[in-house]
């Protein structure tokens, strides 16, 4: 999703329902050099219960929609290693100004009291 269209749902969330949070968090990979930044997560939760007139009611508590901005890899390279007791290690190339999004939903399980993730295939019917 491009940022235009990214700050026009935040929009529209905030003029529909009452936002509870709104934050970044760094995306953090474990490599065998140890705990890399490898991107942005942008969080927002907001309930969806006592939304606005205009269909602003969900069935849900509350919804967490994450966007994950990392930088688009450009080349992986795996590296054997033919000493006993070593294993192979992966190398990734990362662009400097392209970027890849990703957006995910999550709606507040109460029985469970966690973030259960909204499949994706269920958006379209």
């Amino acid at each position: 999703m491009i940022d235009e269209k990214w700050e026009a749902l935040k929009e529209e969330l905030h003029r529909k329902f009452k936002v509870e949070d709104e934050h970044f968090e760094d995306l953090v990979m474990q490599t065998g050099d140890g705990p890399v930044v490898q991107g942005q997560a942008e969080i927002i939760i907001f309930s969806a219960k006592g939304g606005s007139a205009s269909g602003g009611e969900l069935p849900f508590s509350k919804i967490k929609l994450v966007r994950e901005s990392k930088p688009v890899v450009l080349d992986k390279k795996m590296i054997y290693s033919h000493q006993q007791g070593k294993s192979a290690r992966t190398e990734y190339k990362f662009s400097e100004t392209e970027k890849s999004y990703k957006i995910k939903a999550y709606k507040w399980d109460d029985y469970n009291d966690d973030w259960k993730e909204i499949d994706a295939a269920g958006f379209g019917h």
